[in-house]
C-alpha cells in the first residue's frame, strides 16, 4: 500500500506493471491524428527524413534536395515518413501547498504517483522521457533522453523532493520558485511536437503562466493533471472539523450555511480555473486524493469544455 504521507521508492517502482494497463500512453500519436496504422514511405507526408531517390515525373518539385542535385548533377528529392511516437516530459509540483490530505494520501503522494505511472508507461513504449520536479527552494531538472537513461533519476528526485516536505511543513519555508518560473524553465527542454503533462494543484496559475502556456501549446499536446483533495470537492453538510498545522490545532464548527458558503466559493474557483486551462487548449484531468490514482488516469479527458 502506497505510504498516506511521502512517496516510497519501492512503491513508485512497484507501478511498473500498473502503467501497461494505461489506455492512453502519453507519448502515443492519438487515433485518427494520422492516416493508416504503419509508417508512411509517400515522399512529402510526414515530417521525419527518410532517404532521398531521384528525382521522378509528378514528384513535388518543393521536395528537391538542391544540395544533393548540385552534387550528384540530376535532381534528387528528399524522403519523409510520419511519426508515430514523440517525447514525454512532465511538471510535477512537490510544494508545500501540495503536502495535505484528509483522506488516502496526500495531494503531493498523488501527484507522485501520476509522474511514476506516467514515467513507467514511457518506458514501456520507448518513448524519449523528460520531467522537471518543482519543490519549494529548487527545480529539478531532466532533459528528454531515452527511458532507460532517465527513469531511475527522474524517480530518485521526485521522491528525494517529497521526502523533504515534512521538514518544510515544521519550517515552513518562503517558496521561492513559482509555477510560471518552472514553465519558463522548461521551454527550451521540450522538442517541438512533444507531450507535456503537467502534474499541480495550480493554486499560483496567473497571467504569466497564461503567457507561457499558450507559448508551450503551440509546440506541444499538454495535459493539465489538477490534483486536489476531496474537501475540495465536497465539505461535510455540518459539524465539527478539526485541522493541524505543526505544534497547533483548531476545531471548525461548521453549521450548513457556512458549508454552502465555502463550498460555492472553492466550486467557482475551481471551474474557473479549469476553463482558464481549457481556453488555452489544455486538455484537463482532475485527481483527487481518496481515490486510487490509476482508475481516475482511466477515464475520459476533458478537452476545451467537451469530453473526447
Amino acid at each position: 500500500m502506497p505510504q498516506p504521507l511521502t512517496l516510497e521508492m519501492a512503491d513508485l517502482m512497484a507501478l511498473a506493471s500498473d502503467a501497461q494497463r494505461l489506455d492512453n500512453p502519453p507519448g502515443q500519436i492519438p487515433p485518427g491524428a494520422l492516416t493508416g496504422e504503419r509508417v508512411s514511405r509517400q515522399q512529402g507526408r510526414g515530417l521525419n527524413f527518410d532517404s532521398l531517390r531521384r528525382y521522378q515525373p509528378g514528384d513535388d518539385v518543393r521536395l528537391i534536395d538542391w544540395k544533393a542535385t548540385a552534387r550528384l548533377r540530376t535532381p534528387w528529392i528528399r524522403l519523409y515518413n510520419e511519426e508515430r511516437e514523440r517525447p514525454v516530459f512532465l511538471l510535477v509540483d512537490q510544494r508545500l501547498e501540495m503536502y495535505f490530505g484528509t483522506r488516502l494520501q496526500m495531494k503531493s503522494v498523488a501527484a507522485g504517483n501520476i509522474v511514476g505511472l506516467l514515467a513507467w508507461r514511457s518506458w514501456h513504449d520507448g518513448d524519449r522521457l523528460g520531467c522537471a520536479i518543482l519543490g519549494d527552494d529548487e527545480l529539478a531538472l531532466h532533459p528528454c533522453r531515452a527511458p532507460k537513461r532517465n527513469l531511475m533519476p527522474i524517480l530518485t528526485d521526485v521522491q528525494r523532493i517529497n521526502a523533504q516536505l515534512p521538514a518544510h511543513y515544521a519550517q515552513h519555508p518562503r517558496q521561492t520558485v513559482s509555477l510560471s518560473d518552472a514553465l519558463q524553465r522548461i521551454v527550451r527542454l521540450l522538442p517541438s511536437g512533444s507531450w507535456l503533462g503537467i502534474i499541480s494543484d495550480f493554486h499560483d496559475l496567473n497571467a504569466r503562466c497564461d503567457t507561457v502556456l499558450a507559448h508551450l501549446r503551440r509546440r506541444c499536446e499538454i495535459t493539465a493533471y489538477v490534483t486536489l483533495d476531496d474537501l475540495h470537492r465536497r465539505l461535510p453538510p455540518r459539524g465539527q472539523l478539526s485541522a493541524y498545522y505543526q505544534d497547533v490545532s483548531t476545531t471548525l464548527n461548521l453549521t450548513s450555511t457556512l458549508s454552502d458558503r465555502v463550498q460555492q466559493s472553492v466550486t467557482e474557483r475551481l471551474s474557473q480555473q479549469q476553463r482558464r486551462l481549457q481556453r488555452l487548449g489544455i486538455t484537463v484531468k482532475t485527481v483527487v486524493t481518496g481515490e486510487a490514482v490509476l482508475p481516475q488516469l482511466q477515464q475520459e479527458d476533458v478537452h476545451a469544455g467537451k469530453r473526447i
